[in-house]
């Protein structure tokens, strides 16, 4: 200790700074800064968090155009958070045409607005309440599709579009009609069996669209008959099918002279076309009974013309002449059985008006035979016995068997119906 009393510094030790106070003293201040400092950054933080929810919670704006009915819908959709479907229940949108003050529309959720095709529309979209928003939009709209050119060719018709087209698949105006896409702006609908008028709906590859009233023309016919010409107290003799090819039939044939014409299979006729070929030198006329004997009133326009087409060029190749008249397998005729048979170039169809079976003769009156009746018959064992039984009830009626050609229906009516039969 010196005199006065203090104490004696010891060597070698510093004196205390700041007068002397110790370190927990300067501590506080420092602590007060810091904790100031943190408190302030938590309260920014809170304020942005704060901020970003409700930036996030205000209701947003989407929109989407239709082109095939040229409207903009604009819809307001809520913010994430609890509190966006809150703000949305609590704002509306009010969209104007800008420029345009006539134009002013509003709604709770969504508002649609039509635009004029082939220009751009400027929109202004307000949404009020809570958190209003003004957002100004842009929308372009394809030009309208348009039809050019409408015109009727020997196929059907043709169709021209100021648009590249969406080519789907369209449903057949009239049941049956062909519809195709030559080219990009191109449409072309096929006659059909059944014409008739319809709209054609067209859209484009833009998602513009456009209505045509059209006519479809209606195919040519082949007609049907079930009667030929009672001239000269005529009847004809017709025999289907040909699986079973009868030599008892050949030699009637050859001995009176008989005319006989069969409707041949094209797979039953190449089985024996040796027979065939005599059958034609007898006098024998040989015609259309398809190629497989579908039911043709159950397959495709398309179909039914080949079945037709087929069996007409084929046979004509095997036996020197092509048929002209056909008979539909069953007796099952339609019109589009007969469009496709005026496709595959058979100028007459023939149904019947009498079958000869082993069972007897049935007329489609129930009585006796008569001139002009078509009388049906088919290849099958015992077609000889059958064909002589038929000439018996023939001559009875003082009927003479003619040849069927497409002038044996010359004055005659077309018929729809024939016998149930094959």
């Amino acid at each position: 200790m010196t005199s006065d009393g203090r104490p004696t510094a010891r060597p070698g030790l510093p004196r205390p700074a700041g007068g002397g106070r110790p370190p927990s003293a300067r501590r506080l201040p420092l602590l007060a800064t810091a904790g100031t400092l943190i408190g302030l950054g938590l309260v920014v933080a809170w304020l942005g968090q704060r901020a970003d929810a409700q930036s996030q919670a205000r209701p947003q704006v989407t929109w989407t155009l239709s082109a095939a009915s040229n409207t903009v819908t604009i819809r307001l959709t809520p913010g994430s958070g609890p509190s966006g479907r809150q703000l949305l229940a609590r704002s509306h949108l009010v969209v104007t045409e800008s420029g345009n003050s006539h134009l002013r529309r509003a709604g709770h959720g969504t508002v649609r607005v039509p635009v004029p095709p082939g220009a751009q529309t400027q929109l202004v979209v307000q949404v009020k309440g809570p958190q209003p928003v003004t957002r100004l939009l842009a929308v372009t709209v394809p030009p309208r599709l348009r039809v050019t050119t409408l015109r009727h060719t020997s196929n059907g018709l043709l169709i021209r579009a100021s648009s590249p087209l969406r080519q789907q698949p369209l449903r057949p105006l009239c049941g049956t009609d062909k519809i195709g896409f030559p080219d990009p702006a191109e449409v072309t609908v096929a006659k059909s069996p059944y014409g008739c008028r319809a709209r054609l709906r067209l859209t484009a590859r833009d998602g513009e669209r456009a209505t045509v009233r059209v006519t479809v023309p209606t195919l040519p016919e082949t007609p049907l008959y079930s009667f030929a010409s009672p001239a000269g107290r005529a009847i004809y003799i017709t025999v289907d099918d040909g699986w079973t090819p009868s030599a008892q039939v050949l030699a009637i044939m050859r001995r009176t002279h008989l005319p006989v014409t069969a409707f041949l299979i094209e797979q039953a006729a190449q089985r024996n076309l040796a027979y065939w070929r005599a059958f034609a030198a007898a006098g024998g006329t040989v015609e259309d009974h398809t190629v497989s004997h579908p039911n043709l009133t159950k397959l495709p326009l398309r179909q039914a013309t080949y079945q037709w087409s087929q069996a007409r060029l084929t046979l004509g190749r095997w036996l020197g002449k092509a048929p002209v008249m056909g008979r539909p397998p069953y007796g099952a005729f339609n019109r589009a059985v007969a469009a496709a048979a005026y496709r595959a170039g058979l100028k007459s169809l023939l149904g019947w008006s009498a079958t000869a079976s082993s069972t007897g003769i049935q007329t489609w009156d129930g009585k006796p035979l008569e001139p002009g009746e078509i009388v049906l018959l088919h290849w099958v064992p015992g077609l000889g016995q059958q064909l002589t039984k038929l000439l018996a009830a023939i001559h009875k009626q003082h009927l003479h068997p003619m040849p069927l050609t497409p002038a044996s229906f010359a004055g005659v009516a077309p018929q729809w119906r024939s016998l149930a039969g094959d």
